[in-house]
């Protein structure tokens, strides 16, 4: 009976464990899909894998903990504390790990840091982008005076504002992300389950030659098709500071094209050698277009145009080497004629990519960016000042390079009107366009530009919502290219591919003759 009654309990216990195990999957996959979508918002900010632990042991990250925080400050400054106080208030009242920090901070100036040294450390120890907004704010404050009360009401109503639009791009964009995903790794999972169960169904497509080339046609398809998805969701949102930072510094920029700028100087000094209207007009495109890039190599407009030169030859010879179009006659050349425009064009595509992600960072970062301007000019300081102050203290972004150049065109002896519109001109964006607007009016009305500015950035906050949400809403739709031309076409080879070739192929073997 016993006996019995443990051969029953031997089933039961193998049920239980499955069911263990499931449960611990499951659970697993719920905390790591949580914080991929939550690292997704912090690594677009900024985020490190020591925000990633804390935030998958404790459920919370610094991030989710800003906002209270910040209103914590406020609050205390408006009960009459000083900045402090303040900050020791949120060491001791909030849970960690911002507690932790603050910590720091506080035990910093209890030895005598200066609150500007113990706030940059803060800044450098914990790699968020909201929390080096407020810290920029505060120094900012610390040095050019104003009213801190308003300044932290400030701060908390554009941190507040930045995280709902990245929380709804986010939100939005989840749902298209993972269904794209999903969707788009069919066929190569669905090729992967019909290798294993029928080996050689598939192989009747790859025994054959055009079959190869259709399964090779997929597999690349596929992967297109992924890349595609991949640009669609993420390219909403701005790269975070320290790519900015990367792809802005001179040295970067150098070690990029090291090995090949000695071969591009040489076809640059032979380009030089040619000139007339047509061209150099072109060149002077080419340098308004680099300039609204950001100019990524530090490129000569005869630089560039050699690059453009080398992708068309290495297009030609790719077409050349793979497909050898040679051997169809006048039409194989027909093609090469054809490709080599196309292959002298794709340096400029990739510089109109640029161009686009770089105003995409402009329009995020400008209502930040002008609040801090704001606050320098009511601090006492006039416009150049107030520039000059933003670019001391910001990491080197895309708008922070714009102010730096116009800084420049300031020292060489440029007048403040020129050097605001050369400024938007390379800038090309609407929203920045206003900016410079106001600010020129402001100088030739003799106007007050700080209440103009603080009512132009919440203004523009509103705009960004509003575009960040057309933006998410085209997301389905846009899916759909991808997802018709590339994926779907691929389920198909890999379903029915290898039944239609050995249909041919049976038909071919019971009708000889006919071709």
């Amino acid at each position: 009976m016993n006996y019995g009654f443990g051969l029953m309990l031997i089933p039961a216990a193998k049920v239980l464990g499955i069911l263990v195990v499931i449960l611990g999957i499951y659970l697993f996959l719920e905390e790591q899909m949580d914080v991929t979508l939550k690292n997704r918002a912090v690594g677009r900010s900024g985020g490190s894998h020591k925000i990633r632990i804390i935030q998958s042991i404790t459920g919370a990250s610094l991030e989710d903990q800003l906002i209270e925080s910040l209103l914590m400050i406020s609050s205390s400054l408006k009960a009459g504390r000083n900045l402090d106080q303040a900050f020791e208030l949120v060491a001791i009242s909030t849970p960690p790990p911002i507690c932790n920090e603050f910590r720091t901070l506080v035990q910093e100036r209890r030895l005598g840091i200066s609150m500007v040294e113990a706030l940059g450390n803060l800044s450098r120890r914990v790699p968020s982008q909201d929390l080096r907004l407020a810290v920029n704010a505060t120094i900012f404050q610390q040095e050019t005076g104003g009213n801190i009360e308003d300044l932290y009401r400030q701060i908390v109503a554009t941190v507040a504002e930045r995280k709902k639009i990245m929380g709804k791009v986010i939100a939005g964009t989840a749902h298209a992300r993972l269904s794209g995903y999903m969707i788009g790794a069919i066929p190569l999972i669905l090729a992967a389950v019909i290798t294993l169960i029928h080996p050689t169904y598939i192989g009747t497509m790859i025994k054959n030659p055009q079959g190869s080339l259709v399964i090779f046609a997929s597999i690349l398809a596929t992967v297109l098709g992924l890349i595609f998805i991949s640009r669609m969701t993420s390219g909403i949102l701005p790269d975070p500071e320290e790519m900015m930072a990367s792809t802005n510094d001179p040295r970067s920029k150098e070690r990029k094209w090291r090995l090949l700028r000695p071969f591009l100087r040489i076809l640059a000094d032979i380009n030089q050698r040619f000139s007339g209207g047509l061209l150099d007009r072109y060149r002077e495109d080419l340098r308004f277009l680099l300039g609204a890039a950001g100019n990524p190599g530090d490129f000569t407009a005869d630089e560039f145009l050699s690059i453009k030169e080398i992708s068309a030859v290495i297009f030609v010879c790719i077409m050349v080497i793979f497909f050898n179009p040679i051997q169809h006659g006048f039409y194989g050349l027909l093609l090469l004629v054809i490709l080599l425009p196309i292959g002298f064009h794709l340096p400029r595509i990739y510089l109109a990519h640029l161009i686009r992600k770089r105003q995409t960072n402009i329009e995020y970062e400008l209502p930040y960016t002008i609040d801090l301007l704001s606050l320098a000019i009511e601090a006492g300081l006039d416009l150049v000042g107030g520039m000059q102050k933003i670019v001391e203290k910001s990491k080197t972004t895309d708008i922070v390079v714009e102010f730096q150049m116009f800084l420049a065109d300031i020292k060489v002896g440029k007048s403040l009107e020129e050097s605001l519109t050369e400024m938007a001109e390379r800038v090309q964006v609407l929203s920045f366009f206003s900016f410079v607007s106001s600010l020129i009016q402001a100088q030739r009305l003799g106007a007050e530009i700080g209440p103009t500015l603080r009512a132009q950035a919440e203004q523009m906050r509103y705009q960004r919502m509003i575009l960040a949400e057309e933006k998410v809403n085209q997301l389905p739709v846009k899916l759909l290219i991808p997802l018709v031309f590339f994926i779907f076409p691929s389920i198909f080879v890999w379903l029915i591919g290898p039944s239609l070739f050995a249909v041919m192929q049976g038909f071919g073997k019971t009708f000889p003759t006919i071709h």
